[in-house]
């Protein structure tokens, strides 16, 4: 069918605005990413507030970013013969409960077990919403439309420190901030979950 020629070739960006799986697609990423950048700039010194050395604590960002390649790679994979749906669906709300449960970590192997899941998770998030938007748009103008998705992830970069700084300064503590996070990957996992009409394999 002709509706079938224009997905195997893909949509262009005109095309793309105008379906829900764009717009689904692009305020998930801004989700993702607000949560997550929020954790980079903050868990560091919500350790060292919970009385871990500043050294300690910065090692959870590197395990962090360490544990997100296995998770791109094993995730990557697994989808390819599961699918990316329930993968895209599983891994934001396995973040929101691991950050969940950052809200109560004060002992070390808990903040490090936190960043060693929340990174893996996020390796798989990431992976499975790019596979998502090409499996969705096609190769016609996907340059273009993961250059919108990227000013989205951006987006997300930009806000997130700033909120999870202002709710610090008005609560004085990192746990509502942290509850903001979670509440954001959460809203992820439901927005990716209404993507219709991509391929599942």
């Amino acid at each position: 069918s002709e509706k079938e020629h224009t997905r195997s070739k893909g949509f262009s960006l005109a095309q793309a605005y105008r379906m829900p799986q764009f717009w689904l697609l692009g305020l998930t990423w801004i989700f993702s990413s607000l949560s997550l950048h929020m954790v980079f700039v903050h868990v560091v010194p919500y350790a060292v507030d919970s009385g871990i050395s500043p050294m300690d604590a910065a090692l959870i960002v590197s395990l962090i970013g360490l544990s997100n390649i296995p998770g791109r790679l094993i995730t990557g994979r697994a989808s390819d013969v599961v699918g990316r749906k329930p993968f895209a669906i599983a891994c934001p709300l396995l973040q929101c409960a691991a950050l969940f449960c950052l809200m109560w970590a004060r002992e070390l192997w808990m903040l490090y077990t936190f960043g060693i899941v929340f990174g893996f998770l996020w390796g798989g998030a990431g992976t499975m919403v790019t596979a998502l938007i090409g499996d969705t748009f096609g190769m016609r103008s996907l340059g273009t439309i993961m250059g919108w998705m990227s000013a989205a992830w951006a987006l997300g970069a930009a806000i997130g420190p700033a909120v999870g700084g202002y709710i610090f300064d008005a609560s004085g503590a990192y746990f509502w901030a942290f509850a903001a996070g979670s509440a954001a990957l959460l809203t992820a996992g439901c927005l990716v979950s209404f993507v219709k009409g991509v391929q599942e394999k």
